[in-house]
């Protein structure tokens, strides 16, 4: 005998009520991706009468580790005891769902419906060999006949009749033949029909492989229905935004970016009609700083030293914490970082909720979710190294003009339109300009020359020596419309005094040493459509004799 109970969202039978046993499947509710890991909750509903009872949750993953289970049940139901099982799993209902269920019916209905047209083309060919059979027997007796010497008329009227009579059962035959094989044909429809049915099974059904059990006692203070979450903590799930972004040149340039979240998991079950949640946060890596310690210094005999004396193993310990020390933190920087819709900032981690309910199969390709469109304007110009480059490359500055961080991503980036490559957007704070380029600009032509360089002695009682070098820089403009170019040279620079750089530029640079870069030289150049522009820089070294210069 059985106690019926209710379920809102999934299939629930009831164990015999002398065991008090209640069995439910779980329902994947709500997915908390993390770089790396993912925190599920499932959702089990029962209507449950007042006192105690065993709850049992199937089809949990295999290897689902107790660690970071969690089994909360709302006011007025409390947990007992909670045991999760590997092995020895208990004998549970059979827990399908409608959709399982229905999918079953439909595989063994067209099963029937093909077992009962294989019998009727079976009948069918009998009756072509049972007309094979009386032809044989008529065509005997017709031989018998002949051979027991009847008269000629006889024979004559024998011959009608056996030719009359196989005609129409060859006829019957043929009828019979034509009717099984249009039946084989109508049947392939049916074969095909169960193919499909059949997949539509196996998408639907979990892998055929014991998972794990979940069984714990729940104390019921009234009589109704409770929803027990569970969430447990599982591996083997990642996220990470991707970006398009495209750029639109012209007189008022703009930066369009559309995000979206290229989301995967291999836990071992699908994920259907789930919320997803994404955050930043890194739960499965180092939570604390690293520790530093004691080094304590020692000197030791060059004899002693070359000997290997004194010098002992522990000598090495604090490198090797030192070098522990070191990698977890790099290990630590080097889990990604992500981006989705609606943005929750909790100090400095970020969680995005993504709108709507999604699927999310497990160990399919990588799924890309759309997010938004965020719009923001731009500043393009030209950038020039002629000493590396034949030609400029078009770059392009925006602000993150948002309330939110912009997390690290591969961007597919866009000119006016045409596809120009891939990069990397990096972390990008609120209120951060970000430089990226867009692409060459092949009618910029650049060319860079030395026509001038000598090295030697100033005079034959000096005791200097000197280097003097003369680079022409040259940016031409065949791309018919004006774009302003910065251009970039390096210099040496020393950090000796002996060593003396000295240097002009024709025109004068705009910038020197941008940024803290040393030895890198910045022009602003405006090079119209049909323009060439040339720049000349002349440097010398001078250092005393006996140096060399490196």
């Amino acid at each position: 005998m059985f106690r019926p109970f209710l379920t809102t969202s999934l299939i629930a039978l009831a164990a015999p009520s002398f065991a008090d046993t209640f069995t439910a499947n779980p329902r994947v509710d709500t997915v908390t991706i993390y770089p790396g890991v993912a925190s599920i909750s499932r959702l089990i509903t029962l209507d449950l009468p007042v006192g105690q009872h065993d709850i049992i949750v199937p089809d949990l993953p295999r290897g689902l580790s107790a660690q970071g289970l969690r089994v909360a049940a709302p006011a007025g139901a409390r947990i007992g005891a909670v045991n999760l099982a590997g092995d020895r799993l208990p004998v549970t209902p059979d827990q399908d769902s409608a959709e399982i269920i229905a999918a079953k019916a439909e595989v063994e209905r067209i099963e029937d419906m093909l077992r009962e047209g294989a019998a009727d083309i079976q009948a069918m060919r009998l009756r072509v060999q049972a007309a094979e059979e009386h032809v044989a027997f008529l065509q005997s007796l017709s031989k018998a006949g002949a051979a027991e010497g009847a008269s000629i008329t006889d024979i004559q009227a024998l011959a009608q009749m056996v030719g009359s009579e196989t005609l129409a059962l060859r006829q019957q035959a043929f009828a019979a033949e034509q009717e099984a094989q249009a039946a084989e044909r109508a049947r392939q429809d049916d074969i095909d029909a169960l193919n499909d049915a059949r997949q539509t099974l196996a998408a639907l059904m979990a892998p055929e492989q014991p998972g794990a059990v979940l069984t714990f006692t729940l104390n019921a203070a009234q009589a109704g229905e409770v929803t027990i979450d569970i969430t447990s903590l599982e591996g083997f799930a990642n996220w990470s935004p991707v970006y398009d972004m495209r750029l639109t040149t012209g007189d008022a340039p703009t930066m369009d970016i559309d995000r979206a979240v290229v989301v995967s998991q291999q836990t071992g079950q699908d994920w259907n009609d789930v919320q997803l949640i994404l955050s930043t946060a890194r739960p499965g890596e180092q939570t604390g700083p690293s520790d530093v310690f004691p080094f304590p210094r020692r000197i030791v005999s060059k004899e002693d030293l070359e000997s290997g004396i004194g010098f002992l193993a522990d000598d090495l310990q604090p490198f090797a914490q030192m070098r522990s020390g070191a990698a977890m933190m790099e290990e630590a920087m080097e889990a990604p970082m992500a981006v989705t819709a609606k943005a929750d900032f909790n100090g400095a981690t970020v969680t995005y909720i993504y709108p709507g309910r999604v699927d999310i199969r497990n160990g399919v390709d990588d799924l890309r979710l759309p997010l938004d469109t965020l719009n923001f304007d731009a500043e393009v110009w030209a950038e020039a190294v002629p000493r590396h480059d034949d030609i400029a490359y078009r770059v392009a500055e925006f602000t993150n003009t948002t309330d939110e961080v912009l997390l690290p991503g591969q961007a597919l980036l866009f000119a006016d339109g045409t596809m120009i490559g891939f990069d990397q957007m990096p972390l990008l704070a609120a209120g951060a300009d970000r430089q990226m380029g867009f692409g060459p600009l092949d009618g910029l032509q650049l060319s860079w020359t030395m026509p001038q360089k000598s090295e030697g002695d100033v005079g034959v009682f000096t005791s200097a020596n000197q280097l003097t070098e003369q680079v022409v820089m040259r940016v031409e403009n065949l791309t018919g419309q004006y774009l302003p170019v910065l251009l970039r040279e390096t210099i040496g620079y020393t950090e000796q005094e002996d060593l003396e750089v000295e240097f002009t530029a024709d025109p004068r640079f705009a910038r020197r040493n941008p940024e803290g870069r040393r030895g890198v030289l910045e022009w602003d150049l405006d090079v119209s459509a049909g323009e060439t522009q040339e720049i000349v820089l002349d440097y010398t070294l001078t250092w005393p004799d006996g140096y060399v210069l490196r």
